[in-house]
């Protein structure tokens, strides 16, 4: 067969090939040009982790049906090859043209040229991955499947939002966040606003990451490369509508920020940071999530989605979970080995989690604190 796999660069990102393979896709917000560049440029480099862009192609001049973010790093002397993550991207996806793929008869000669393109290493990784892409995973690389303890939680909306807070919210919590809702906003200056502009998107999200120092451990923000992977993806994605900064204010002081990514109708939160020590009172945790579903119900959005991370928190705003997976594979002894201790501290970190009961995503926030 004439079909083609090559290795591209991150600049392949920036390409009209890509975003027309996007759009074609059923790819999430975490495969989104914008969302790559980034992770690329700053996140992949301050890790030690080398880009393994997999393009295929129907014959070597057409437009790609095909992409694979990959990245590879060495870790204790271990080659991991895995998915675009590092602990930020929440959905792994591949970007496949579904037209052409749907349209071929021979799957297997696929997979035997994308094997022959991928750089060696000891354990391969793919991870999180929604059910609806479990399928095109095992189709392109090699590799168990395995349920993740941990799901992502989404909200499915209808307009007005009103009419959604009656279908999902549960009475007692319906009436509780109501009278939250009217004693803040009778203050002067009480408002939810979107960020708008560059400049006033990256002190909003700094101001983000400052307030939530020494809250969580091991918090993704925290280190340099990670503010300026989110600080880039907040700023050039702000006039497409691809990345959203709220902010609660009241008194002309915001007290409040969150960071979001949308994608196909479906708002993706991600970050939150708010001053509780000074207003933990307003529940501005709680204020923030169901003021960014009123204005994302507004614009015609189909659903909140929470992401990863099983806080009990998310089940009162009417949310319903999704599993997730990983796939992986051990190529070597050293690989194998190496994914033993590795399932064997995850276990451990697992049993630590659940008796000091900690939250289980440091990137989020969990209760209120949120509210």
């Amino acid at each position: 067969m004439s079909f083609v796999v090559e290795l591209a660069s991150e600049a392949f990102f920036q390409s009209e090939d890509y975003a027309a393979l996007f759009e074609r896709s059923t790819a999430s917000a975490f495969q989104h040009p914008l969302w790559l560049q980034a992770f690329y440029r700053h996140l992949a480099p301050s890790r030690d982790a080398e880009a393994v862009v997999l393009v295929g192609r129907p014959r070597g001049d057409e437009p790609p049906c095909l992409v694979l973010p990959l990245i590879v790093r060495r870790l204790s002397g271990v080659i991991i090859l895995e998915s675009a993550d590092l602990g930020v991207s929440d959905y792994a996806a591949p970007v496949v043209d579904l037209g052409w793929w749907n349209s071929l008869s021979d799957h297997g000669a696929i997979r035997e040229r994308i094997a022959s393109a991928l750089p060696s290493y000891d354990i391969l990784r793919v991870k999180p991955i929604r059910e609806e892409h479990l399928a095109l995973w095992q189709s392109f690389l090699p590799g168990s499947a395995r349920k993740l303890n941990f799901s992502a939680h989404a909200s499915d909306l209808v307009a007005p939002a009103e009419r959604w807070r009656e279908q999902a919210l549960t009475e007692s919590f319906a009436r509780y966040l109501s009278r939250k809702r009217k004693r803040f906003f009778k203050g002067q200056g009480a408002r939810l606003v979107a960020v708008e502009g560059e400049q006033a998107i990256a002190a909003a999200v700094d101001r983000l990451a400052a307030l939530r120092e020494g809250r969580f451990e091991g918090d993704v923000i925290a280190a340099p490369a990670a503010l300026s992977f989110y600080r880039a993806v907040a700023q050039s994605g702000v006039q497409t509508g691809y990345s959203r900064v709220y902010a609660l204010e009241i008194g002309g002081e915001a007290i409040g920020y969150t960071f979001c990514v949308a994608h196909d109708g479906r708002l993706h939160y991600l970050l939150i940071g708010c001053d509780y020590q000074t207003h933990g009172r307003h529940s501005p945790g709680l204020l923030l999530y169901d003021g960014m579903i009123e204005d994302w119900i507004a614009t015609g959005g189909q659903s909140f989605d929470f992401t990863i991370g099983d806080e009990p928190f998310k089940a009162d705003f009417g949310t319903v979970p999704t599993g997730l997976h990983a796939l992986t594979q051990a190529k070597t002894l050293r690989g194998s080995l190496a994914l033993a201790a590795m399932r064997w501290r995850e276990r451990w970190r697992e049993s630590a989690s659940a008796v000091n009961q900690t939250p289980f995503a440091n990137r989020q926030s969990s209760g209120e604190e949120n509210g």
